[in-house]
């Protein structure tokens, strides 16, 4: 991996596993908190009930009503979504 970003992999039942390197930003909206993850954030691991945007310069994905589990781990962020609505 490069080391200008993030590496991203999204896993859902739709799509599988989709991988995107050199991510800059994460953003997770919930009701409870709002997180902004960038390289080299701290180690943190969840459950989410809200939106997330995963963006770099040529990727902007949203998810904006999702049910999912997420890791983020030596600029490794991973994301099991159980359910899109």
């Amino acid at each position: 991996m490069d080391s200008s970003g993030i590496k991203v992999r999204i896993f859902d039942m739709e799509n599988g596993l989709r991988e995107y390197d050199n991510i800059k930003i994460i953003r997770i909206i919930s009701k409870d908190y709002n997180l902004l993850i960038m390289k080299d954030y701290l180690p943190i691991i969840g459950e989410i009930e809200g939106s997330i945007d995963i963006k770099n310069d040529n990727i902007n994905l949203s998810f904006p009503k999702v049910k999912a589990f997420y890791m983020n781990s030596n600029n490794i962020f991973n994301l099991m979504i159980k359910e899109e609505g």
